[in-house]
């Protein structure tokens, strides 16, 4: 018998790999997941709901000492349910516990009622309980206040009275945890639906929900905490592909597919990586993505921009072979290819875009380039406000194996399928408002829509960001930090994709392990220095220790 070390069986397994993510689900998906653990598996909901209340319970008391005053506002459904066995956990633990019961006894769902019961005939519990609950709300004193009334079934925004019940528990003084969700929130789109409750922490049971990391989740949610209330893994990870469910990207699996480096390896085998951009207002662009692509891995990196910076590029790129171009000149791309030689054939990734500009003739060039290659191509910046017109062209060219890098105002447009405006001179750092936009649906949807209709990697950048695949997998990105809202990190971002590209990783892990190891080094550096003080190149400095910590 032969034993496989943990990366050969990883590499044997697929969907090993995958459990390295942590899976993100929609309300719908969330209640499938519970359905099947419940009818298939023989699991009752009384039981699924006293492993939520006593793992919401566990998290509570970390954040008040014994003997403290706890507030839990409880809903009709099972949301409430969770808080009431919570109550009971809190009260048999040594605090004070009062519970709010904002609906009917008999309203009550199923599990929720014979928790309640049994709360009641639990002996010393001590749980004061009021049940004769009116509008205007004086919530006593507290501690904590536990938020269990609406969970992840909401879908509009919340009526009276219990709008009433949130502004006063916002109100209130003590800090707030929220129970699957903020009673508010949108599960699905993480949109405050009116009234929404504001939560120190949140705990949120069996996976976290999509809402958690889109929209206002994650300044409406606080810490989240994912609580395993016993619903087996594979059960959750079946349900990642539905619609508005995903996976949440981790070091372990980033990690799991960062290529070692053998004996055997030599610049031709971890590269090459083209980089083609630039131009005389963005000289820096070409530049930064070079640098990343080298220091991220690829073993040989070329780097090739417009005559008229050619020297910028020679005086920063010491390490890196510069090819240039003639502009306004007919056949540029089979002049590049010729001054490029046997490295355009041998490629193992291409970058085109950043800094490039937005004339008629970067157009000619891409398409150009395109038709000439069968490399897997990154297009970034420039470059997607060319073809933004052309889905079909891409999507019959790319054979799934390209990688589009759209910024908010870049995803509108390539939604829109909209033409290129040669009179559109814009900052193509500018982002376009996305709230103007007609979609305005849950953002995992809509990128698992862009990469779909165009047939390519859609590496969507954003609070968070997310990398969608045609065949519909989406993958979030757990890391990064507010630092990185700077000039150049989106050239950094893509030539770090693009070397991973060129290593032989597939696009989409390419995408979402580069956004992941570009979030990680913004959130490194300001472990280091203050935030607003981060500039690009510090992130491409900040690659040996990240790549080093996931080794």
């Amino acid at each position: 018998m032969t034993l496989l070390t943990a990366q050969e069986h990883a590499e044997s397994r697929p969907d090993i790999r995958k459990r390295l993510l942590r899976p993100v689900l929609s309300a719908a998906a969330m209640r499938a997941a519970d359905g099947h653990t419940i009818a298939e598996l023989g699991m009752p909901g009384f039981t699924l709901m006293e492993a939520a209340g006593r793992e919401a319970a566990r998290i509570a008391a970390t954040l008040v000492p014994v003997g403290s005053r706890v507030l839990v506002c409880c809903g009709k459904g099972n949301n409430g349910g969770d808080g009431v066995v919570l109550a009971r956990w809190m009260a048999e633990a040594g605090y004070a516990v009062d519970v709010l019961l904002a609906a009917a006894p008999d309203q009550l769902s199923t599990d929720t009622a014979a928790h309640l019961d049994l709360l009641q005939r639990w002996p010393g519990s001590g749980v004061h309980l009021q049940t004769d609950v009116r509008a205007p709300y004086a919530l006593p004193a507290a501690d904590l206040i536990v938020d269990a009334l609406f969970g992840t079934g909401l879908t509009s925004a919340i009526r009276a009275p219990f709008d009433a019940l949130i502004a006063a528990i916002n109100a209130h003084p003590a800090p707030v945890l929220a129970l699957d969700v903020p009673s508010g929130l949108s599960s699905d789109s993480g949109r405050a639906l009116g009234a929404c409750v504001q939560a120190v922490a949140t705990v949120t049971m069996g996976a976290l929900k999509s809402g958690l990391l889109l929209g206002d989740g994650p300044e409406q949610a606080g810490t989240v905490h994912v609580a395993d209330i016993g619903i087996p893994a594979t059960v959750l990870f079946e349900r990642t592909d539905d619609p508005g469910s995903a996976c949440l990207s981790t070091d372990a699996w980033v990690q799991a597919h960062l290529r070692p480096r053998t004996r055997q390896d030599h610049k031709y085998t971890t590269g090459p990586t083209i980089v083609l951009g630039g131009s005389e207002d963005y000289p820096g662009a070409p530049i930064l993505a070079a640098r990343a692509a080298a220091r991220v891995g690829s073993g040989y990196v070329v780097a090739g921009a417009p005559s008229s910076i050619r020297a910028i590029l020679r005086e920063k790129l010491d390490a890196i072979p510069v090819v240039s171009w003639e502009t306004g000149h007919s056949n540029l791309a089979e002049g590049l290819i010729q001054a490029l030689d046997t490295r355009w054939t041998k490629a193992r990734a291409i970058l085109l875009g950043p800094g490039l500009g937005r004339t008629p003739e970067v157009r000619t060039l891409i398409w150009d380039l395109l038709d000439r290659t069968q490399a897997p191509v990154v297009l970034d910046a420039d470059a997607l406000f060319a073809v933004a017109g052309d889905r079909e062209r891409i999507a019959a060219a790319s054979g799934g194996r390209w990688i589009l890098t759209p910024h908010d105002g870049e995803a509108a447009r390539l939604e829109a399928g909209d033409t290129m405006d040669p009179s559109a001179h814009a900052d193509p750092s500018v982002h376009a408002d996305p709230s103007t936009h007609a979609h305005s649906g849950n953002r995992i949807e809509r990128a698992r829509a862009l990469a779909r209709a165009w047939n390519c990697v859609i590496l969507w950048k954003g609070q968070p960001s997310l990398t969608a695949s045609p065949d519909g997998r989406v993958i979030i990105n757990a890391s990064g930090h507010p630092a990185a809202a700077t000039a150049g990190s989106g050239d950094v971002l893509a030539g770090i994709v693009t070397g991973l590209l060129a290593q032989g990783l597939e696009p989409a892990v390419a995408a979402a392990a580069g956004i992941h190891i570009s979030g990680t080094a913004a959130a490194r550096f300001v472990e280091r220095g203050p935030a607003q003080s981060m500039v690009a190149p510090d992130l491409i400095e900040m690659l040996p220790s990240v790549l080093g910590s996931f080794s």
